[in-house]
């Protein structure tokens, strides 16, 4: 038997089939955590945020005009839910806790992106403190920018999803994101400079 795809499961759970909306956040739920974890400070938050995620889905299944994948469609509202978290705590900087990095893509790519792990050490021992590092640096950043990065650098979208989670041009995402690669460098290699000083 052919498995459904997202939009026909999309459809299904429009007509009140709730199995069919558990089956297609089932199919999507490891790669939504994976993103909640990176734009939040530690799992019980992703956790949280994945949670507004899937209420925010099942309400907006009506709504839901097929303009663009399924997968975009959660993605987007993921990132408003972050959004709007980033909002109620914009005072709060605390550091996020390190989990395993699953999901971190390992290279740059045709439109000259430069991920997470290609900012790494490749000795072992130092590889851990520059991730350390990198989180750490996220969380100082501003919301817009952590939301480009994460998306583009740890997700890995194209410029062109990037632009339709967002809903923005692609010149905009493009724009907003090399102003955030200058302030995510910026703060990276002076927390670097910060701690070799202390040590």
């Amino acid at each position: 038997m052919q498995e459904a795809s997202d939009l026909e499961l999309v459809r299904s759970a429009n007509g009140g089939d709730d199995d069919a909306f558990h089956t297609l956040i089932d199919r999507h739920a490891g790669m939504l955590f994976r993103m909640a974890q990176s734009l939040t400070r530690n799992r019980a938050d992703a956790e949280d945020l994945l949670q507004e995620t899937f209420v925010g889905a099942y309400r907006g299944l009506k709504s839901f005009a097929g303009r663009s994948s399924v997968k975009t469609w959660l993605v987007q509202i993921l990132t408003r839910q972050a959004a709007k978290a980033w909002h109620r705590s914009r005072h709060s900087r605390n550091t996020r806790s390190i989990d395993s990095p699953s999901g971190v893509s390992t290279g740059g790519d045709a439109n000259g992106g430069y991920h997470e792990r290609s900012l790494t050490s490749p000795s072992q021992t130092s590889a851990v403190d520059r991730r350390l590092d990198v989180m750490t640096v996220l969380q100082t950043i501003s919301p817009a920018h952590r939301e480009i990065l994460v998306l583009r650098e740890i997700r890995g979208l194209s410029y062109e999803e990037i632009a339709q989670v967002l809903e923005v041009p692609r010149g905009t995402v493009e724009s907003r994101l090399s102003r955030a690669r200058a302030e995510f460098r910026e703060k990276l290699t002076r927390g670097e400079e910060e701690r070799k000083s202390r040590s």
